[in-house]
């Protein structure tokens, strides 16, 4: 590690990898300062007994060559080896109030698929799908790839005096169809009542028209982002936690844990929008921003088992999700998900949503190993109850909670901040010239929505020059 850079990146998650090549594109000595043991390491996944288990990404919309997705891939210099999910269905819902499941097709097929499970709502169904193509076409980052827009269109971003709740109250009278329509919040982690209609558009709309998977699983996403940082000359530092940032004239010092200090001209920060101020200097935002950026709730968290099958027994199912009797009025707060790995050996992720509020999580040893074994309990009878699992056959092979999350990544919540119907987003650009922010907590959440967030600034200084 040198002393000096011309763009430091802060947080070596997709977005920072995404910045980090994006500026060395430009011919910007750049490295990356992770805080981690590796890079990208809610992506990465891990090892237990030989089985291989994702923690970051299952499947997303909108990676194909002809969408947003693969086409910053492309810019990039990233080779994913992708592949579609599934030909028929990649999710399922049961309905645990009316005992009913639903498979989830992709494409055409999807909102037929709805009509025919509720056709007494058929009207609005077909309201619902053409509000959220409409909020996609009308959304230029989301149309990156289509050279749609100008340049300064692409900081153009819709907003909604509605929320998510609002549209579909609006649009049926069956709560178990708005229940599940709304559970694709779990993918952007704002419950219904909160979360724009226009959010829930861009990240679970963005799956109605393909869904892809990686072969090989997310680590192989980032070993393709290694090779490509390696091409570009990138340099990476990992167990490099930032603790401080200070300004001397027009350069960025970046004090680190083990006592090392770096220079920038440009610094910019991936890790969560909140522990960026704890570490900022002063002046970074105005006051009221800063109330305002510390008040965003925090998305829910995750209680998770990972498990294989004691005999080798092989489950035929993708993904399921199971949604109690009221869970819509009760804003989805309260639902488990078992997620069947495809790959080999097969893992099984039995995950329940918990609150992230680190006070719910900061307590004694004690009093966390009782909630946590409260949990794995309460998980185990349900996955009974609700997949008849011979937990005999059952092998618990980890656990991760909120505490785990916070351990490697440096929050509780799945996603950061929640994006709040009501509130101002978070922007890239602070009040200090060469500071700046990104990560699934400035644009959208997921994959796409980090790697969206690095090209605007990528986007926003060329504007500049």
């Amino acid at each position: 590690m040198t002393n000096k850079y011309d763009a430091a990146i802060i947080g070596g998650g997709i977005a920072g990898l995404t910045s980090a090549i994006l500026f060395a594109k430009r011919g910007k000595r750049t490295a990356v300062f992770e805080q981690s043991t590796q890079i990208a390491p809610l992506l990465s996944g891990f090892d237990r007994k030989g089985v291989h288990f994702e923690t970051g990404f299952h499947y997303s919309g909108s990676l194909g060559a002809g969408e947003a997705g693969g086409f910053l891939f492309r810019e990039l210099g990233v080779d994913v080896p992708l592949e579609q999910y599934n030909d028929q269905f990649y999710d399922e819902m049961t309905l645990l109030g009316s005992n009913r499941t639903f498979k989830i097709p992709t494409g055409k097929d999807l909102k037929k698929a709805y009509i025919d499970f509720f056709p007494h709502q058929k009207e609005g169904i077909n309201k619902y799908f053409d509000l959220v193509s409409q909020a996609i076409e009308q959304t230029p980052f989301l149309n990156i790839h289509k050279d749609r827009f100008l340049l300064d269109d692409i900081f153009r971003f819709n907003a909604s005096s509605k929320t998510l709740k609002e549209v579909l109250d609006e649009l049926f009278s069956d709560d178990e169809i708005k229940s599940m329509l709304s559970f694709s919040s779990i993918l952007y982690g704002t419950p219904p009542s909160l979360a724009s209609f226009f959010m829930h558009a861009y990240s679970a709309g963005a799956m109605n028209e393909s869904i892809w998977k990686i072969k090989g699983g997310a680590r192989v996403l980032v070993e393709a982002f290694k090779k490509a940082m390696e091409s570009s000359g990138v340099e990476v530092f990992c167990k490099k936690k930032a603790v401080k940032i200070e300004i001397e004239g027009d350069e960025k010092i970046i004090h680190f844990s083990d006592g090392s200090t770096v220079k920038s001209d440009i610094c910019a920060s991936s890790i969560h929008p909140k522990e960026f101020i704890k570490i900022a200097p002063q002046g970074v935002y105005r006051a009221k921003n800063i109330e305002r950026i510390m008040n965003i709730p925090e998305t829910p968290g995750f209680f998770t088992v990972y498990a294989k099958s004691r005999s080798g027994k092989v489950y035929n199912y993708t993904n399921k999700a199971f949604l109690r009797d009221g869970s819509y009025k009760n804003d989805n707060k309260d639902f488990m998900y078992i997620n069947f790995s495809n790959l080999k050996p097969q893992g099984l992720s039995l995950i329940l949503s918990v609150d992230s509020n680190k006070a719910v999580w900061d307590i004694p040893k004690e009093d966390y190993a009782r909630k946590k074994e409260v949990l794995l309990q309460r998980i185990k009878e349900e996955s009974l109850q609700y997949m008849g699992f011979d937990m005999d056959d059952i092998e618990v092979l980890d656990i991760s909670t909120p505490v785990t999350l916070n351990r490697y990544v440096g929050y509780y919540g799945c996603y950061g901040p929640m994006h709040l119907n009501a509130g101002a987003g978070i922007l890239p650009i602070t009040k200090i010239a060469g500071l700046f922010v990104i990560g699934q907590g400035v644009i959208s959440p997921g994959i796409i929505g980090a790697m969206i967030s690095a090209f605007l600034l990528d986007k926003i200084i060329y504007a500049r020059k």
